[in-house]
């Protein structure tokens, strides 16, 4: 029963639709480009000319994801010139069964290891190996009619090239303004979410319920897209003038109100809860509910393209400080402790108020030509990022330790295989086979899984569309049409599900490169060869070189640990520093805290992916993830009350801190050694440090303790559950790639 229940789970992540809306444009921009070269190449004389052509369309609009221009441009170029490099070898090497085995292994190999350059390296590498399969089942007779299929190829890329950059191009702004306005939105959910929570105060004081939401790891991946678009945006331009400065310190105030919202949640959910005041807790929360609809407000702006109605902010801490002079007029006012925490979160709202106002009059700005006096941050986006060697990054890869090189030789070996095999058995359309391995392999073990069912649920429906369209269509202009409204359909539909893409990949593929042919049987074999080819990629997956995730995930998560020990000291080492250097310094170590998060974060998904059993035996990991944000919180919180009047030195908050640092770097080692952790310090420093620390602070260093004694318990109960997991596995040694943890 669980594993039907297991199964069922992931036929619907497999089948699941993103909440986005299609993309209609790129759908259209990739229909033109792909069937335009269908209606030229009659008039050509050359053979094949069309299918070179249209598929090198293709490509390009497939690799046309949006983002900055100069980004879209260099990708589009390198991926029309590899494909023709590919297409001439692999027309070369077509009908020579040795050679192209050979030559597939490395095309293969060099095609993954392109994932080292992020997602527009992933994207170069899988046109390139798809347009090299493909070219191997159309073999050229010479050289020159090699070069010739190539030329066509780079005519198809050129094409659509010029349809997404020049005749159908995106605003140069746009990609930045989408990028701001997704970032207000996202922290407009959560400080939705925080609100909530500070309208339910947390029901005991040691159980930190009301910690960060989940939502701060999808916070801090838009703002890093954020940093990414801008910087993209500002290369190649010889300042920052106008709008594109204004991005920027939109882009910087967005995640400056982030850091105090989590320093607000957590001064907030650190008041003892038979202390807290609902009324005060109201405000709070009323107050935050007022941010969430202004950073609506600014999306909005930031996103239109004309008229913006300015976004007002009409909220600060005035409120909550009105409420704690009634409670002191009336005779009942709150505790000391919980008086010095309302009036820390009041002075966080009048602080993200300050920059909020920043962010409104700037995105007001935007649409105006002119120069406009506006009050501006120091955009930290606006920094360069430095370049790093692209040799140097294929090195860091070329460990045997690392996924994409494990990645890589997998896909090198299965497709190579595939080629082998269908070549050797005669396999009609072989390199449906050879494709299908292609897209479906992925770095982890999960999403093969994943990619493979939607692989071959999609080509499964998409085949029976096409054999149903056989029966009715057969006029050439009919073909035509349908091409162009399936090519579209399936880009459109790409960021909602790729199995809704691969439902319409698979008429498309069949009617722009095999319905000249006038063989309508070819979906059933597109089907079959689908199916073969998904076999084979579980098969590698499984065999060669398996990377489980259990594996990984515990340096992740010392690298969360470990930046969240740097967090700390670096915030205590500049503690009665207010410069706004020290300011910046401390913001980068907090992106760090939050970058190495997300990364564990990430990291725990693709291990419930593959984890067969209950989830329940994953909770210390969960624990720990937990508690990273709430601890990387409790130091943000830390961090900005330095500028409170009772801020006490920086050294009586050394014991506790050295104390913090020596657990944090023996929970690192733990899970880097797979070994139980060291028995915590009896009171973490609290014996020195707690009895001349202001309230305020007290409160922080005891909430950082109780964070502290909950990540060192759940290291406790995962090496616990490792070293069972290791002696099961030793018992199975046959499938100790594919278990986790019992």
């Amino acid at each position: 029963m669980m594993r039907l229940r297991r199964a069922l789970h992931t036929v619907r992540e497999a089948t699941a639709l993103a909440p986005t809306r299609p993309a209609y444009a790129a759908g259209i921009r990739a229909a033109i480009a792909t069937v335009l070269p269908l209606v030229v190449a009659p008039m050509l004389p050359a053979a094949n000319a069309d299918v070179w052509m249209s598929l090198g369309g293709f490509n390009g609009a497939l690799s046309d994801r949006g983002g900055p221009y100069r980004t879209r441009a260099t990708t589009m170029g390198l991926i029309t010139l590899s494909s023709a490099v590919a297409v001439a070898l692999g027309t070369l090497a077509g009908g020579h069964v040795v050679i192209a085995v050979a030559l597939t292994f490395v095309v293969a190999l060099v095609a993954c290891l392109f994932r080292t350059f992020g997602d527009a390296g992933a994207s170069i590498g899988g046109a390139t190996l798809s347009t090299f399969v493909i070219a191997l089942a159309i073999p050229a007779a010479t050289v020159t009619a090699a070069l010739t299929s190539a030329g066509f190829a780079i005519v198809g890329g050129l094409w659509a090239m010029t349809i997404a950059l020049l005749l159908w191009p995106l605003r140069p702004y746009r990609p930045g303004r989408v990028a701001v306005a997704n970032a207000y939105r996202v922290f407009a959910d959560y400080v939705n979410d925080v609100a909530r929570g500070a309208a339910r105060p947390a029901s005991g004081a040691d159980d930190d319920a009301a910690g960060p939401p989940g939502g701060s790891a999808a916070m801090r991946a838009a703002l890093e897209n954020v940093r990414h678009v801008l910087a993209q945006l500002r290369r190649g331009r010889s300042g920052t003038a106008g709008r594109g400065e204004r991005l920027l310190v939109i882009g910087e105030a967005v995640d400056q109100i982030f850091g105090h919202v989590v320093a607000l949640a957590e001064t907030v959910a650190t008041i003892p809860p038979d202390e807290c005041d609902a009324a005060a807790q109201a405000a709070v929360a009323d107050a935050l509910a007022a941010m969430a609809a202004t950073a609506r407000a600014i999306a909005d702006v930031v996103e239109a393209e004309r008229d913006p109605q300015p976004a007002p902010v009409t909220w600060n801490g005035d409120a909550l400080r009105a409420r704690l002079g009634a409670m002191s007029a009336a005779g009942r006012p709150a505790s000391d402790t919980a008086t010095a925490h309302y009036v820390q979160a009041a002075a966080f709202l009048d602080r993200a108020a300050q920059y909020t106002r920043v962010a409104a009059v700037n995105a007001a700005a935007l649409n105006d030509g002119r120069a406009r006096p506006a009050p501006a941050l120091v955009p930290d986006a606006a920094e360069e990022i430095e370049p790093v060697s692209p040799f140097a990054l294929l090195r860091s890869v070329l460990t045997w330790d690392s996924v994409i090189l494990r990645y890589a030789l997998r896909v090198a070996v299965v497709t190579s295989a595939a080629v082998a095999l269908t070549e050797g058995l005669g396999i009609k359309r072989g390199y449906w086979v050879t494709i299908t391995i292609i897209v479906i392999l992925q770095p982890y073990s999960g999403a093969t899984t994943n990619r493979a069912l939607q692989r071959v649920i999609g080509t499964v429906l998409g085949g029976l569309l096409t054999a149903a369209l056989g029966a009715l269509f057969h006029d050439p202009r009919a073909i035509l049409v349908l091409a162009f409204v399936f090519a579209a359909a399936c880009v459109a539909l790409m960021p909602l599900s790729y199995a809704a893409y691969s439902v319409f990949l698979t008429p498309t593929f069949v009617l722009l490169a095999e319905a000249g042919a006038g063989d309508w049987h070819l979906a059933r074999v597109r089907v079959l060869n689908t199916l073969l080819g998904g076999a084979l990629a579980l098969l590698g997956a499984r065999v060669l070189w398996p990377s489980p995730e259990w594996s990984r995930l515990p340096s992740y998560l010392a690298a969360a640990a470990r930046a969240n020990r740097d967090y700390l000291r670096c915030v205590v080492a500049l503690f009665e520093d207010r410069s706004e250097e020290a300011g910046r310094t401390i913001r980068a170590a907090r992106r760090r805290v939050g970058l190495a998060a997300v990364n564990a974060e990430e990291s725990f998904q693709r291990l419930l992916g593959e984890h067969p059993g209950e989830t329940d035996e994953l909770t210390a990991a969960m624990t720990f993830l937990i508690y990273t944000r709430r601890f990387s919180a409790s130091t943000a919180a830390l961090a900005l009350a330095r500028y409170a009047a009772d801020a006490p030195p920086a050294a009586s908050l050394e014991p506790f801190v050295a104390t913090a640092e020596r657990v944090l770097d023996d929970l690192v080692s733990s899970l880097e050694e797979d070994r139980q952790p060291l028995a915590l310090p009896p009171f973490l420093g609290e014996e020195v440090a707690g009895p001349v620390l202001p309230p305020l602070f007290q409160a922080r260093v005891e909430r950082l303790r109780r964070q502290l004694r909950m990540l060192h318990d759940a290291v406790e109960r995962w090496s616990a559950r490792s070293a069972a997991g290791s002696a099961q596995r030793a018992a199975t040694p046959a499938r100790a790639a594919d278990r986790v943890p019992a």
